[in-house]
């Protein structure tokens, strides 16, 4: 866990991390301790990247044009908390059997 004081990571830094660790794994010469570890940060890495683009796709959508200064024009956006629960409602299909934005 990152300590509270410590600098956000960013998302190209995160990105950059977890290139790295996947040729690390890939590479087939890290100790299985060591695989898992790397395999965990990749993990929590995977998910910090996800939260980020989801933020940024909610900040684009949210753009509502500029203020009467030239600045843009941001609402706040209310967003699921946990990867999981986005999930869960992308795979659940309608009580009619139909897929949300694809049968209608």
């Amino acid at each position: 866990m990152t300590p509270p004081d410590a600098e956000p990571v960013r998302f190209e830094q995160a990105l950059a991390e977890l290139d790295r660790i996947l040729r690390e794994l890939e590479d087939g010469t890290t100790t299985l301790d060591d695989a898992l570890a790397r395999y965990e940060r990749g993990v929590a890495l995977l998910r910090l990247c996800y939260s980020k683009l989801k933020d940024a796709e909610q900040r684009v959508r949210l753009l509502n044009g500029t203020t009467p200064d030239g600045a843009p024009d941001l609402e706040p956006f209310e967003h699921v908390a946990s990867l999981s629960a986005a999930k869960a409602s992308i795979r659940k299909p309608a009580r009619d059997g139909k897929l949300p934005g694809i049968d209608g």
